[in-house]
């Protein structure tokens, strides 16, 4: 809906507003794992590590729209969002391997359905 980086509406897809990380390390780069994967795109890529670059996320409004969960340091954020057949990730799954590329193959199959 609007983030922390400035002014502005976002487009409203997944409700929840971009905020900077709660951690004293920030930029967060490098590999994470991705927890409690119940989105079947997940499961299909087999992803379970993403690759961060990232110093903000998004605190969804409702956490039912969360589908897989990253921490860095003490913060807790979404990995994964859904609403319907709109997906977001905070990780970057062109460079996170082959279950990235994966994941990325799993969102384009899905689509042909």
């Amino acid at each position: 809906d609007a983030s922390a980086e400035g002014p502005g509406e976002g487009l409203g897809v997944l409700p929840g507003r971009v905020e900077r990380l709660s951690a004293r390390r920030v930029p967060q780069i490098g590999w994470n794992s991705v927890e409690a994967a119940t989105d079947p795109l997940l499961a299909a890529s087999g992803l379970t590590i993403g690759y961060y670059a990232n110093s903000y996320c998004v605190r969804p409004r409702h956490a039912a729209d969360v589908s897989a969960w990253s921490v860095h340091e003490d913060d807790r954020f979404p990995a994964v969002m859904r609403r319907g057949r709109a997906v977001g990730v905070q990780f970057h799954p062109e460079k996170s391997s082959r279950a990235g590329l994966a994941f990325v193959r799993a969102c384009i199959e899905e689509t042909r359905t």
